[in-house]
């Protein structure tokens, strides 16, 4: 198959997904996917969550949920998003994810003050939690090479969380912008560069923030280095 004809099937494809989606903008740059567009899993209230890109191209996001539970989503495609395991940790409770550590885990910090610990990403749909310790809790955390981490502890307030609403503006009509979504109280924000993908974890759950556009010139590139 030519790259001609590859990029029109990507396109189509592109907009397939598109005409499935729920808020989408006039000009189809910008495509809304609510929670009750994703996964059952996106739909819970969450407290953090992060990206983990393999050597493979798979892309995870973690979701952190009641108190210990991992939701992992592959996110490779953001147009299909899938929900691939719920993980009970044995975690003391709600905790935020910090720094990556040796691009095979995440530092992670618990909310109660017990600590921080390392979430060991080797085997990303079976991550494994090491035990808390207080050596690892820090507000400032820079690596030290491949293998290390320099912390800094500060005074801090743990579980304070500042949650804010998120307004979706399409300005592709700048004489007349129109409000796509709101999310309430959003804990976590996460951008997906590659893909132009916007996660945000609000009270009722996961919204993604699409830009097909940005999705599609991904894949012709991968497509032309393959």
């Amino acid at each position: 198959m030519g790259h001609f004809r590859k990029a029109v099937l990507m396109a189509a494809l592109t907009s397939a997904a598109i005409a499935q989606a729920e808020v989408v903008s006039a000009n189809k740059s910008i495509v809304v996917l609510q929670p009750q567009d994703l996964p059952q899993a996106a739909q819970v209230n969450g407290q953090s969550m992060a990206l983990h890109v393999l050597e493979n191209g798979l892309t995870y996001l973690y979701v952190e949920q009641q108190a210990g539970q991992l939701a992992i989503f592959d996110i490779t495609n953001p147009a299909h998003i899938q929900s691939v395991a719920q993980v009970k940790l044995n975690a003391s409770g709600a905790f935020d994810f910090g720094e990556t550590v040796n691009n095979s885990a995440i530092l992670v910090s618990f909310h109660d003050g017990t600590g921080a610990a390392i979430l060991d990403l080797r085997k990303p749909k079976s991550p494994v939690l090491s035990p808390a310790a207080t050596f690892l809790d820090g507000t400032r955390t820079e690596k030290l090479g491949s293998f290390g981490l320099v912390m800094a502890n500060e005074t801090k307030d743990p579980g304070m969380h500042v949650a804010r609403d998120y307004s979706i503006v399409d300005t592709s009509n700048p004489g007349a912008p129109q409000l796509l979504d709101t999310v309430k109280h959003v804990k976590k924000e996460l951008v997906n560069e590659s893909m132009g993908t916007t996660y945000l974890l609000g009270e009722e759950g996961l919204t993604v923030v699409r830009r097909p556009a940005v999705e599609l010139t991904e894949r012709q590139q991968s497509t032309y280095s393959n």
